[in-house]
């Protein structure tokens, strides 16, 4: 409606949604049931510089590649039909993957070169689960529409957002805003929404976040240098994701599927959740996001169990 234009970009490693559209939006499998979908969805890949062929000798190195190549693509596609580009500010289920150095300003320079809206999915980011309030903030950029929800209410009630900038909010002064819910503005979530926000402040949460995802960084960083199952650790906040491999120097990755046996996620899953440490995995990582009121000594207790089950894994992989 805002630009007349009918393509959106997202990404391969990224999760949307659910709904038809939203779905569409989603890069990896869970998508595929929706196909052959709705024309105009357009996938590119992420900044994922661990799984990467190429070596890279800086993060910067890294950042002029993938916009180069972004930049390469949105030429193809034809600039003047893209109306957004959609991304997870840092990508969640599917890695914690954290974009390195300069990449979402060179997106958002793309975009103001084409006219192309940057839109941040801050579902699983969002409120504090980064160490700021939004996960935007620790780079230098300002999207046009932020997606929020999770967060806000802390899941006792459902409710998410869309933030949009002034320009856009003032189009629509002027311009229908064709759309409508049932449920727009519930007063019981927002409720819950504001007592939650207050609760942010109140309870002093971020600072909770910095100081604890401190520990829960380096305690992360240990199980990497003491673990042969682990490949690679990613963590910003109370946020993070360790990608297990059978084997560190080839990186080829753990099972993500199979039998509840030591050497697959499913069992990995299962044993920690035996021994009190409740998380999930996806292919092959496993995704570590406690609780943001966690305290340094609740972490070190859960992080304790980790450890003893990633000993399990080094057992069964022979490492």
């Amino acid at each position: 409606m805002y630009t007349g234009r009918y393509k959106v970009m997202s990404r391969y490693r990224s999760y949307h949604g659910s709904t038809f559209g939203a779905g569409n939006l989603t890069g990896e499998p869970r998508r595929y049931p929706l196909e052959p979908g709705i024309p105009g969805f357009i996938k590119f890949f992420d900044p994922y510089i661990y799984r990467e062929a190429i070596s890279f000798a800086s993060e910067e190195d890294a950042t002029k590649f993938y916009i180069t190549k972004l930049r390469e693509q949105i030429i193809y596609e034809n600039p003047s039909t893209i109306a957004a580009i959609v991304m997870e500010t840092i990508t969640g289920s599917n890695g914690v993957i954290i974009p390195p150095k300069g990449y979402l300003e060179g997106v958002r320079k793309l975009c103001d070169e084409f006219g192309i809206m940057m839109i941040c999915d801050e579902v699983m980011a969002g409120w504090c689960r980064t160490g700021k309030m939004f996960a935007f903030e620790h780079f230098n950029v300002k999207p046009d529409i932020v997606t929020f929800a999770k967060g806000i209410t802390c899941g006792y009630i459902q409710l998410g957002g869309v933030a949009v900038s002034k320009k856009i909010a003032a189009y629509f002064d002027d311009h229908l805003l064709s759309c409508g819910l049932t449920y727009s503005g519930h007063p019981l979530a927002c409720a819950a929404g504001v007592a939650c926000l207050n609760y942010y402040d109140k309870a002093r949460i971020l600072d909770n976040v910095n100081a604890v995802g401190k520990v829960l960084g380096e305690e992360e960083e240990k199980l990497k240098a003491k673990h042969a199952c682990v490949g690679d650790v990613r963590y910003i906040g109370l946020w993070s994701a360790i990608e297990l491999v059978k084997d560190k120097k080839t990186k080829e990755p753990l099972v993500p599927y199979g039998k509840d046996e030591g050497g697959t996620m499913p069992g990995i899953v299962k044993s920690l959740m035996k021994k009190g440490f409740c998380t999930y995995s996806h292919e092959n990582m496993l995704l570590v996001a406690p609780p943001l009121i966690i305290t340094k000594e609740q972490l070190l207790e859960a992080m304790k169990i980790l450890d003893d089950v990633l000993s399990e894994v080094d057992a069964a992989i022979g490492g």
